[in-house]
């Protein structure tokens, strides 16, 4: 059974994946920054070297040394940086148009494109995509090496364009062990206000988010439906014959150890659907959701508390 990570380790994680790290790390590794620190380093030990040697008045010092940092810090530092962003830019543009050029083929081709695109994004410090309209299938985000997708819009709710154009399908898409903070799937439904549930523009069939960081997630009006209904039993105990037993998890449901902080569900429509094992369930906002009267549960208090949610009605008190 996977252990669950601790609250450092997702600090940890955060915050090497957070924009200021990684844009930090991308901006020394591609620019002459760190040439030009050391350069400066080396210049001020000659300079100050010299005057170790041949003493003299500090006044005589500062104008050399004034004078070459500005050079150094101008020309090989500011300079740089401009010419960084501009570049910087330009290449976000190109892995944007490619993503935009491939994401409503849903072929194997298109998949290593787009993966490679989102890569060189995450590498450049950019983690929003814009995936309105995509057509994806059989396609594992960490496989692909892709770690962080936070902030990212899926369908986004310009259903008024034409039919399919910014509609979203993924059939079979894992999410699995990647950070979707904020990710925009869809920000509501809408048909919802003609009394309608179910969305033809935001369906997820089939989709895992095993281990995924969901806080602050919106799925609004969308479809959550699995072709197959989950197990009653997700484990068995096994008696190891010296008075020990261990456990042994034979399923694990599609929210497995998600973190469903903050995350809203509202008027979603679900079928199959399997919420054991998953984190701050009770904090997620599954306000008009339909077909979470089948859907599994931890315990029944749990499973009490979010149907009442969906209806409308307060939970009742627990004893």
């Amino acid at each position: 059974m996977r252990s669950k990570p601790t609250r450092l380790e997702r600090w940890r994680k955060r915050i090497g994946q957070s924009r200021f790290v990684v844009g930090g790390t991308n901006y020394c590794r591609e620019t002459n920054f760190p040439y030009a620190v050391g350069l400066l380093a080396v210049c001020a030990s000659i300079t100050v070297g010299w005057w170790w040697i041949q003493p003299q008045s500090v006044s005589n010092l500062w104008p050399e040394m004034g004078g070459m940092t500005l050079d150094v810090f101008f020309i090989l530092i500011v300079f740089a940086w401009f010419e960084h962003r501009g570049e910087k830019r330009q290449d976000i543009a190109r892995q944007r148009e490619i993503i935009d050029d491939y994401k409503r083929w849903d072929q194997p081709e298109a998949h290593y494109r787009i993966a490679g695109a989102i890569r060189r994004l995450n590498r450049l410090g950019v983690f929003a995509l814009h995936m309105a309209g995509a057509r994806l299938s059989k396609f594992a985000f960490a496989e692909q090496g892709i770690e962080k997708i936070d902030g990212s819009m899926f369908f986004n709710g310009q259903w008024g364009e034409r039919f399919g154009d910014s509609t979203v399908h993924m059939v079979e898409v894992d999410f699995d062990r990647i950070s979707c903070r904020s990710v925009i799937f869809s920000p509501f439904n809408p048909l919802g206000g003609f009394g309608l549930s179910g969305s033809n523009y935001a369906r997820f069939e089939d989709c895992s988010f095993n281990e995924t960081d969901l806080s602050r997630a919106i799925f609004n009006g969308a479809e959550l439906t699995w072709s197959e209904s989950p197990p009653e039993e997700i484990g068995y105990a096994e008696d190891m014959g010296d008075g020990q037993w261990c456990w042994n998890q034979t399923h694990y449901g599609p929210f497995y150890l998600a973190d469903l902080q903050q995350a809203s569900f509202k008027d979603c429509w679900f079928k199959n659907a399997d919420f054991r094992n998953v984190d701050n369930i009770l904090e997620a906002d599954f306000t008009g959701a339909k077909g979470l009267e089948d859907a599994f549960f931890d315990n029944d208090e749990i499973r009490v508390a979010v149907l009442a949610q969906a209806v409308g009605r307060p939970a009742p008190a627990t004893q």
